[in-house]
């Protein structure tokens, strides 16, 4: 077949028909597939829309080359590799863990001897049809300790940014029509030409017959010029005389017949053939054409440069044009913008998964485990066994539902006795979730505090812990840089504060606007300023003493916080500061005598990352313990902590190692929370060795403290001793002054990777922590894990 004739729609002048081979404009999506045009076959181009290769933009259109998939012959190869790309129902990917862990002492929070702990945990992310990815995760942690709680978790949820970039991949492969592909292709095309045309050339000029025919005309030429004749009889052979050209005749020599006389100019074929040369108007004509032709590619030389810049030229204009379009695609927020994207680009509905404004839309959705996490006053970080969706065209809807089976610690500690807790939530609003909207929620549940620890004996009443309550949220975006927020909610009585509110009606309480102290504000700013690299985040926050949500705690007090926080870089972004600013402020109005913080913590750290220089990073950090001691009363502990860090990664004679110092102090005192190591000074260094299949690290630490000094000494190697099986010993030594006590340790693992199964590893450990009388004791741990990805 001929070279296909590819339109160029936007070429100039308009209507020109370029010869492009197919194979360059085009490049077929699938692997040894043949295809067809269009032009030559246009029975076929409606049936074959859905199977049209890229950029063919006006298929079925008079005059327009598009090239769709051919259907194989059964049994070809082509028909194979059809079959090879037929998409399973599912995908999936994932990978499970089982873990055993050994504690044959801990202290931590409560003393227990031969602990072990099992944990049992994979997610699956599976995908339907290539189009519809959703993860699902299981984890089931067991034990034999008689204070740990046992639990199962399952979950499933959407995976709204797998499937975002699924639909942003299909929009990408998809150009806006108005990008000029046919002329960018046409210069390129032009450009190949001349150098073609070009080479061609050179290889006439620099060719061997060539070369020897112009020998032959400059030898011919100076003999002429040595030898003058007439010049009009010199090329005529046939007058010569020359004896040496003669050969006599043959005895009994047949005569020639006719029909081969007819070959030779003379008719006499008793002299020999002579191979006559050039005459001197075909040796002048040669000569021109050589010339021509040199003429001609010189002017070809001085077009390349030409050609080549606007082809260069037009390619990077173009791929920029395309890598924004691939940024205004990854910044789409709603489906009504897909939409309008998807109009724009001409992509048809075949091309797309079914139902993909629906699903874009959705921005989240959750089954079993989930995490809620909305707003500042109504329910932040909660986690629920339920439902949760999000759901965001240009109009907002969240709905959670579920139940609450653990407080604070309960996903440590066990306790039978916790009383059930529940959550219901719907956010109503306008707009987008990243961008600028106005949303209201109203939630509702039961939240239990504390635990009747009343007599098992007699019935004990549980007062009423249900709360209820409204939120109106806007968030406001100033430019690309400035995010606003602000927050204000209304709620339900606490059962302790409701005088003259009607009982068991929550309604009544959130509706009560004489009522000020079951009010909450909230307002948060974050902004960047571009010229200088500054970041800041701010917020101030008020708590009334009967407010509740999901949020935060009750207290019966009034509650202020701000915050203020500044990430500010130096030296060309070698030196990272951040700095921050936060005061909590409780008060009782009930009380006799109120409760007033008025400590502004402080925090402060600096990274300095400069090339080939180890990375330094100090810091100073506040703590804060606050302890209800019952009827309005608090205590509140307070202690800094300065931590300073050195890394550093470098190479000696082709073996990496890592070098790392560490400074901790903490200014805290004993009677603050019952710290071992409380108001001391630990040094830490570690040098770690690379080399090929080894692995060496060498640990030392220093820890000051008034009641005695702790010296230890760590080392450890790992070697690689087959693809799938690695081995690592190490032993560890502990010096404890004013006791004089010298302990050692050992540790060992061993990992083993079997084919097809999976990677199991094996650790077993002899260390020491803090125990009776300030001193260490021995504890051996161990671990067994077996993991796999598929």
């Amino acid at each position: 077949m001929a070279t296909p004739l590819l339109y160029g729609q936007y070429s100039t002048p308009a209507g020109k028909v370029v010869p492009v081979p197919a194979s360059r404009y085009l490049t077929p999506r699938t692997f040894r597939l043949q295809t067809k045009d269009t032009l030559v076959s246009a029975a076929d181009t409606v049936a074959a829309t859905a199977q049209a290769m890229a950029f063919t933009r006006q298929i079925g259109k008079p005059g327009y080359s598009s090239y769709v998939l051919k259907a194989p012959s059964p049994g070809s190869e082509g028909a194979q590799a059809m079959a090879n790309l037929k998409t399973p129902a599912f995908t999936i990917h994932g990978n499970i863990l089982y873990n055993v862990d050994y504690r044959s002492y801990i202290d931590t929070p409560y003393a227990e001897q031969d602990i072990y702990y099992h944990t049992l945990q994979t997610y699956w992310d599976v995908v339907y049809k290539n189009q519809l990815p959703v993860r699902i995760y299981l984890t089931n942690r067991f034990s034999n300790s008689a204070f740990t709680r046992q639990f199962t978790d399952v979950s499933m949820n959407w995976n709204s940014g797998d499937y975002h970039n699924r639909l942003q991949q299909v929009l990408n492969a998809w150009p806006s029509p108005s990008l000029p592909f046919d002329s960018v292709n046409r210069l390129q095309h032009q450009l190949e030409q001349v150098q073609l045309e070009k080479l061609q050339m050179m290889q006439w000029l620099q060719s061997s017959e060539t070369l020897q025919r112009l020998i032959n005309i400059r030898e011919r030429e100076l003999w002429a010029a040595r030898n003058p004749v007439n010049v009009d009889t010199i090329w005529n052979f046939e007058q010569w005389e020359l004896p040496g050209l003669q050969k006599p005749s043959i005895p009994g020599q047949l005569p020639l017949p006719d029909y081969l006389k007819k070959r030779s100019p003379s008719g006499n074929y008793n002299q020999p053939p002579v191979n006559l040369p050039p005459s001197p108007a075909e040796d002048s004509a040669f000569r021109k054409k050589y010339q021509e032709v040199k003429k001609l590619v010189d002017s070809l030389q001085q077009q390349l440069p030409r050609l080549e810049k606007a082809a260069r030229e037009g390619k990077q204009w173009l791929a920029i044009q395309q890598q924004n379009e691939r940024m205004q695609v990854s910044r789409l927020a709603s489906a009504n913008e897909m939409q309008r994207e998807v109009q724009a680009r001409q992509i048809p509905d075949s091309a797309l998964p079914p139902g993909y404004r629906f699903l874009w839309a959705v921005k989240s959705f959750s089954i079993g485990r989930t995490v809620v996490n909305y707003s500042e006053l109504t329910a932040k970080n909660v986690s629920i066994n339920g439902v949760r969706l999000e759901y965001n065209p240009s109009w907002y809807l969240a709905v959670a539902a579920g139940t609450i089976d653990y407080r604070f610690r309960d996903f440590i500690v066990k306790n039978a006795a916790a009383p059930p807790q529940h959550l219901y939530l719907v956010r109503v609003g306008r707009g987008q979730m990243n961008g600028n909207n106005i949303i209201l929620t109203w939630y509702t549940g039961k939240k239990q505090l504390y635990n009747s620890s009343g007599n098992s004996g007699g019935q004990v009443t549980q007062p009423d812990y249900r709360l209820m309550g409204f939120s109106l949220e806007g968030n406001y975006k100033l430019g690309e840089a400035t995010l606003l927020t602000a927050e204000l909610a209304k709620s339900s009585l606490p059962y302790y504060h409701q005088a003259g509110v009607q009982k068991n009606n929550l309604f009544s309480g959130v509706t009560r606007f004489s009522e000020h102290t079951n009010e909450a504000y909230s307002l948060k700013v974050q902004t960047a300023v571009k010229a200088t690299g500054t970041r800041v985040q701010a917020f101030y926050k008020v708590y009334g003493a009967a407010f509740q949500s999901f949020s935060l705690i009750t207290t019966g007090m009034q509650q202020k916080a701000w915050m203020v926080k500044a990430d500010q870089p130096f030296l060309r972004n070698r030196l990272l500061v951040t700095a921050s600013l936060k005061k909590n402020d409780y008060s009782n109005p009930a009380a006799n005598t109120g409760y007033q913080n008025n400590i502004v913590f402080k925090s402060v750290q600096a990274t300095l990352r400069v090339p080939r220089w180890p990375v330094m990073m100090a810091g100073y950090y506040p703590s804060s313990q606050l302890t209800s001691l019952g009827n309005g009363a608090y205590t509140e502990n307070l202690f800094y902590t300065m931590v300073a860090n050195l890394s550093h990664y470098y190479n000696v004679k082709g073996v990496g190692m890592t070098s790392t110092a560490m400074y901790t102090r903490f200014y805290n005192k004993q009677a603050d929370s019952g710290f071992v190591y409380a108001n001391t000074t630990n040094l830490q260094a570690t040098q770690q060795l690379f080399y090929q299949k080894l692995t060496c690290r060498s640990t030392a630490a220093i820890a000051l403290g008034s009641d005695y000094n702790l010296y230890t000494w760590d080392n450890e190697m790992q070697y690689t001793i087959l693809q799938w099986l690695k081995a690592g010993v190490g032993v560890k030594y502990n010096y404890q002054t004013q006791y004089n006590i010298k302990q050692f340790g050992y540790k060992s693992m061993v990992s083993v990777v079997i084919k097809k199964l999976g990677e199991i590893q094996l650790m077993a450990d002899k260390g020491f922590i803090p125990g009776a009388n300030r001193r260490l004791v021995a504890n051996n741990t161990g671990r067994f894990s077996f993991f796999r990805i598929f």
